[in-house]
């Protein structure tokens, strides 16, 4: 298979999209600013290039005013759960957070059951447990990773923020089968989370409107790599995959973050944290290989459009998990 075949394969295009994603940690970390002054210059600093990229490679394809309104929710969604989960974090700690944040590999498969048909495979449900148990080593759960100021209210918090990430990630899906594609949806996204990242640090007096210049090259390079290459390569890959596969490929993330901090910012993990992310590699890695071999002869069907939801007939159930 050619390098150009393997790129254009959505469960690749999900893996490369998780991997940059799983740099805003780390990136965060180094720019030494707060979440929402995160939050607010990472958005700020991609919606330029989100622009200027809709603009040439969509060009005379406008989103209706239901689609874009449905673009703003997505944004505002993506930016509460960016807050959300940094107030979890602090309040019962990293490893609980991440894995409670990860509630979206439950959510977004039940939303592709019932509003696409898709059928999630036996295999598939039977490996989530597995997932967020490897998460939440990863995390640090087990090497005292519950400790927080107010673990009832992290976990709230946490649970939250899951259910505001899976919220975006299925809107996200379905920006691929709407007018003016995924660039423009996430450019507008983008904004909403901006200004959600700025009016909750407004709120909150966490706003830092003139960060150092070291803290601003660091913040952009987090615009380039996660909020534009890696969510526009996740929202290829989720309009492409089913429900199932695309959640199963961002459970990478959060085992990439750790392996992203040791390189990046010299913190190594334990010897049960790397267990935790071997076990999530391992695992998505089986689902990917074992629903490959089940479906290889089928093609991976598209999340349908306004006027195929509209129509009231059957639809057949997606057979392969990625």
């Amino acid at each position: 298979m050619s390098q150009h075949r393997i790129l254009a394969d959505p469960r690749a295009q999900g893996v490369l999209g998780a991997l940059a994603i799983a740099l805003s940690a780390p990136l965060v970390a180094l720019s030494g600013v707060s979440s929402t002054t995160a939050t607010f210059f990472r958005c700020l600093f991609a919606l330029p290039i989100l622009v200027l990229l809709a603009r040439t490679r969509e060009r005379g394809h406008r989103p209706t005013p239901a689609a874009r309104r449905r673009h703003v929710l997505a944004g505002v969604l993506l930016g509460i759960d960016m807050v959300l989960w940094s107030e979890a974090i602090f309040s019962v700690g990293a490893g609980v957070a991440t894995a409670l944040v990860n509630v979206q590999v439950v959510l977004v498969p039940l939303a592709g059951l019932l509003w696409f048909g898709e059928r999630p495979s036996r295999l598939f449900w039977l490996s989530i447990p597995v997932m967020l148990a490897g998460t939440a080593l990863a995390g640090g759960l087990a090497d005292g990773g519950t400790a927080g100021s107010d673990p009832w209210y992290g976990t709230v918090m946490a649970v939250l923020a899951g259910v505001a990430y899976a919220g975006y990630l299925i809107l996200l899906r379905r920006a691929g089968t709407e007018g003016g594609g995924h660039t423009t949806m996430l450019a507008t996204a983008t904004a909403a989370s901006a200004s959600v990242g700025g009016l909750s640090g407004l709120a909150a007096g966490t706003l830092d409107v003139t960060p150092s210049a070291s803290s601003l090259l660091w913040l952009l390079a987090l615009a380039v790599t996660a909020q534009v290459f890696g969510w526009l390569l996740i929202g290829k890959a989720l309009s492409a995959l089913p429900a199932s596969g695309g959640s199963a490929v961002l459970m990478l993330q959060p085992a990439a973050a750790i392996l992203f901090g040791a390189l990046l910012l010299g913190q190594w993990p334990t010897a049960l944290q790397l267990a935790g992310c071997a076990l999530v590699v391992a695992t998505v890695g089986a689902l990917s290989f074992l629903g490959g071999r089940s479906s290889r002869h089928d093609e991976h069907r598209p999340v349908p459009g306004l006027d195929e939801l509209r129509r009231d007939r059957p639809r057949e159930p997606v057979t392969g998990l990625l």
